[in-house]
């Protein structure tokens, strides 16, 4: 906030009407200015004769380093290039698993739908009862019934057949 006021002199007594003011925050004007800086002058003449050219060496450069130059060049012109062509192969490839992933995803909500509407299509009740009055199935007697021992996320596969009890 921006205060102004009017100051006086402690005497009480006016002085002759100069009023002295001060701000009071971040918006106080500056005073004096500092006055900018002087660079001495350089002569630029003098610094070009203190400095010898040599166009000799500015000029000529070995064949070896040439070379040297150009097979730098070349190398990384090369690693440059293969860069690139690895860069879209990578982008190529997942584009590709992209397109992928969303035709599987389309082709298991296919599935799935189609195996819901089958499961809700059959029946279970009418097989079994169709089952017992048209082809005679019944139930098994306990002498028919064996129990084998597994775990009870496990299932069994029979390769063979059951053998008998034996009579104890």
């Amino acid at each position: 906030m921006n205060r102004r006021s009017r100051r006086r002199s402690s005497g009480g007594a006016r002085r002759s009407r100069r009023e002295e003011y001060y701000v009071d925050g971040n918006t106080v004007r500056k005073v004096a200015v500092k006055p900018a800086r002087r660079r001495p002058a350089v002569k630029k003449n003098k610094e070009r004769e203190a400095i010898p050219e040599r166009p000799h060496r500015v000029i000529s450069m070995s064949p070896g380093y040439v070379t040297f130059l150009l097979v730098a060049l070349l190398v990384s012109a090369t690693v440059c290039i293969w860069y690139v062509q690895l860069r879209s192969e990578i982008t190529a490839s997942q584009k590709k698993i992209s397109s992928l992933n969303s035709t599987y995803t389309a082709l298991k909500q296919e599935n799935d739908e189609k195996y819901d509407r089958i499961i809700a299509s059959v029946d279970l009740e009418a097989i079994k009862k169709e089952a017992m009055t048209e082809f005679g199935m019944k139930y098994p007697d306990e002498k028919q019934v064996v129990n084998i021992s597994g775990r009870d996320d496990d299932y069994v596969r029979q390769y063979g057949d059951i053998p008998k009890k034996k009579k104890e």
